[in-house]
This record gives C-alpha cells, sequence and structure tokens, in this order.
C-alpha cells in the first residue's frame, strides 16, 4: 500500500464487501421494518373498532389476526429466505474474488449463505407442519 493515496483496487477491495454486506443489512432491516408497520396498523384498526363500541369478541380479533398474518406466511419467510441463500451464492460463483492473504471471499460469501438457507429450511418445515396441524 503506497502512503500517499489509495488507487482504485484498494478503494474496491473495501467498497465491495462493504455493499454485499451493507446491502444483507439494509435488506433484514426493510423486512424488519415492514412486520412493525404490519403490527401496527393491525393493533391501530383493533383500537379504532374499539372506539367506535363495536364489541369484539376475542374470535373476531382472531380470525382477523389470522387473516391479516395469514399461515402461508411461513412458506413465503421460507422461500424467500432460500431465494436469498440462492443468490448469494451465485453471486459467489459469478464474481471470483482474488485472494488476499488468509480471507477467501468467495469461501466467506458461501459460508454466509448457510445461515438463509438453514432459516429458509425451518420456516418451510413449520409452514408444513402448520399445515398439516390445521388439516
Amino acid at each position: 500500500m503506497n502512503t500517499q493515496g489509495w488507487d482504485a483496487q484498494q478503494w474496491a477491495e473495501i467498497l465491495v464487501p462493504m455493499t454485499v454486506f451493507g446491502a444483507l443489512v439494509a435488506l433484514v432491516a426493510l423486512l424488519l421494518l415492514y412486520k412493525y408497520k404490519k403490527k401496527k396498523l393491525f393493533l391501530q384498526s383493533v383500537e379504532r373498532t374499539l372506539q367506535q363500541g363495536v364489541p369484539l369478541s376475542p374470535e373476531a380479533i382472531d380470525a382477523l389476526a389470522r387473516q391479516l398474518f395469514a399461515q402461508q406466511a411461513d412458506t413465503r419467510k421460507g422461500l424467500f429466505l432460500l431465494a436469498l441463500a440462492g443468490g448469494i451464492l451465485a453471486f459467489s460463483a459469478g464474481a471470483q474474488f482474488r485472494d488476499n492473504g488468509g480471507l477467501n471471499l468467495n469461501q466467506a460469501l458461501n459460508g454466509l449463505a448457510v445461515l438463509p438457507a438453514l432459516l429458509g429450511g425451518a420456516y418451510l418445515l413449520l409452514g408444513w407442519l402448520e399445515r398439516r396441524r390445521g388439516a
């Protein structure tokens, strides 16, 4: 590394991994924000109904919650996470990063893809068990 300034290769070695991992963090943050907004909307609609003086039975609230938070949500999450893992693996296979000392970025990305793949499999299993239990 020269002491006068960084060249394009040195910037790329830092910015590419930061962009990849930053995008993953942003994706998780957006998913959590969406889940929060969905729950907040549900609670606001229940609160508005109660303020109007309409009595809500626990069964009615349960039916509304089941409609809003569908049982297929586990299957959707599972498929999304498996697609995310596949995307990470495809990116890792398509981008050949050079071996920089002891760090192989392709192997790190492949290892990173294991987490969403396992979570996706677990969500698919939960969705399958829920369907069997409900049937």
